[in-house]
């Protein structure tokens, strides 16, 4: 990965908005991994409630599970892409990282809700 150096701010309004767009991306950096704890402890939840449903449905929902948590991994990954992420490569990033996490939340909350 290529970095390229943004020269360092020179007056205080340089500074201030390089601040603001550096706790704009921590902001977005910490919701990201709220959101991929979230999908873990629902994991976790769905893996302890399986004990008591038949073999057949068990099957069926561990495969599943197996599936979100290969889906939750990927957005582990799409997270330490953004932590990395160059000024250049931040907007690109967070849009592809945007439209995954909000598939694999459509995912959680269909999975979710037919287990209801």
């Amino acid at each position: 990965m290529t970095t390229t150096h943004t020269p360092m701010p020179t007056t205080r309004r340089e500074v201030d908005l390089q601040r603001a767009n550096e706790q704009l991306r921590q902001a977005i950096l910490d919701k990201k991994q709220a959101q991929i704890e979230a999908w873990s402890a629902q994991i976790e939840h769905m893996q302890q409630s399986l004990q008591s449903v038949a073999d057949s449905v068990r099957d069926e929902t561990e495969k599943r599970l197996a599936e979100l948590r290969q889906a939750r991994d990927q957005a582990r990954v799409q997270l330490e892409g953004l932590q990395q992420a160059t000024q250049d490569s931040w907007e690109s990033l967070l849009q592809q990282s945007d439209n995954f996490f909000q598939d694999l939340s459509m995912r959680f909350h269909e999975f979710v809700t037919k287990q209801s």
